[in-house]
């Protein structure tokens, strides 16, 4: 692991050094214009997403890798080789256990929660309303397309780009911060789970753990 804090801003710091700031512009600019694009026109409810909305995240992903600038970032972090590690599988399962306990305080005690989402998440009915193909969609989407892209683009593109301004820690509250803010319904819960998200990039030096976490955590959400 990163012997000291030095260390650990150069870590960062090297990750993105051969990517230009105006290269993260442009990458960035086009990803909020696609997730927006996919939100606008998405006409489904709750969770569960139409088909505009998984082509707005496999387009999100299909950039991400074509342009070369963000394809040489996220390959650095796409390192599947610590999944030879338990210690990596120790990391995932402690991450987990401890947002799925955080989530069930924040939505038994409604801490900085919308009224409607923990009424509507207290309730079972949801289920007589999805179809197997509907229901299909969401783990396509929420479970695998968006823990994939919002962990390259919330966590590492957003901590490289920021890592030029601000100290490294200071980054990774500005990411929970801009996270927290993209889930307005649930942020406090959403801004811990990005805290935790990090942590495990930092622990195993892997973006795998993270986009695994999210996806569990998806899975158990939806």
């Amino acid at each position: 692991m990163f012997a000291n804090k030095y260390e650990v801003y150069d870590e960062y710091k090297k990750l993105g050094q051969d990517i230009s700031t105006t290269s993260l512009l442009i990458y960035i600019f086009a990803v909020i214009i696609i997730f927006s694009a996919g939100d606008i026109l998405n006409k489904s409810y709750f969770l569960y997403p139409s088909t505009i909305k998984i082509v707005s995240a496999f387009a999100i992903i299909l950039i991400s890798f074509l342009y070369k600038p963000t394809r040489k970032l996220y390959t650095r972090v796409l390192d599947f080789s610590v999944m030879k590690k338990i210690s990596t599988y120790f990391w995932i399962v402690l991450a987990y256990l401890l947002f799925y306990y955080l989530n069930h305080i924040f939505f038994k005690y409604r801490f900085f929660m919308n009224e409607e989402l923990v009424n509507f998440h207290s309730l079972g009915f949801r289920y007589t309303f999805i179809s197997f193909p509907e229901f299909l969609l969401y783990l396509l989407n929420s479970c695998l397309l968006i823990p994939v892209w919002e962990e390259l683009v919330n966590r590492v593109c957003a901590m490289i780009f920021l890592s030029r301004f601000i100290p490294v820690w200071s980054g990774v509250i500005v990411q929970s911060v801009i996270f927290a803010l993209l889930h307005i319904d649930k942020p406090v819960l959403t801004g811990l789970f990005a805290l935790i998200a990090f942590f495990l990039w930092y622990k195993t030096r892997s973006i795998i753990p993270s986009i695994i976490l999210h996806s569990l955590y998806d899975i158990h959400g939806g």
